[in-house]
């Protein structure tokens, strides 16, 4: 029988990273692919449209007019953002665009003003990326790690990180929403650059 160790790094609770790794770049792939969102997901995305002009993804605006046409919970809503999303041809480009609207929706719930302007989740995963690599660069990831994917220009290993946790993608998406909305927060909110 082959011992703990063989399986086991050594640390309690630490798995090694090569067993670990490519493990959240095939679930993105998967669920992109799939285009599986989470529950109430479309909901979601309503309630944000009401507080801006629009969501932009890969050059196709979702408008927030949108709103007004359709109910939240409408199949033809949802046919509409799977329309927007549909067009990102990476799998698991698009399902970071899902979390960083994810991220998003959560200030559909903050007392946040109306954003006069369309909000670019592509420029919200650019600037979650540009955190991210810059984060593992200052703790001396080797540069072959940090490498970009040519098509998206995100952070390959980003792509791999687990949604939770000091460097998970939700945590890069979130500091990149707050930098992205700043403008429109109400005064007194935490700055979570």
């Amino acid at each position: 029988a082959a011992s703990i160790e063989t399986f086991h790094s050594g640390v309690p609770g630490v798995w090694p990273l090569k067993e670990r790794q490519g493990q959240w770049l095939r679930r993105r792939r998967l669920d992109g692919a799939l285009n599986r969102v989470p529950v109430g997901f479309y909901q979601k995305v309503w309630k944000i449209l009401q507080k801006c002009h629009g969501l932009s993804i890969e050059g196709s605006v979702l408008p927030s007019s949108t709103t007004r046409e359709m109910t939240p919970k409408e199949i033809k809503f949802a046919v509409v953002v799977e329309t927007v999303l549909n067009r990102v041809p990476q799998p698991e480009y698009r399902q970071l665009l899902v979390e960083a609207i994810l991220v998003l929706t959560l200030l559909a719930e903050a007392e946040l003003d109306k954003m006069a302007t369309v909000i670019s989740v592509d420029q919200i995963v650019q600037q979650a990326s540009r955190l991210f690599h810059q984060d593992q660069k200052e703790l001396g990831a080797e540069e072959f790690l940090l490498q970009e994917d040519q098509s998206t220009g995100v952070c390959r290993l980003l792509y791999d990180s687990a949604p939770s946790g000091r460097f998970g993608s939700m945590t890069y998406l979130s500091r990149a929403v707050a930098s992205y909305v700043q403008d429109y927060l109400p005064a007194g909110a935490c700055n979570l650059q």
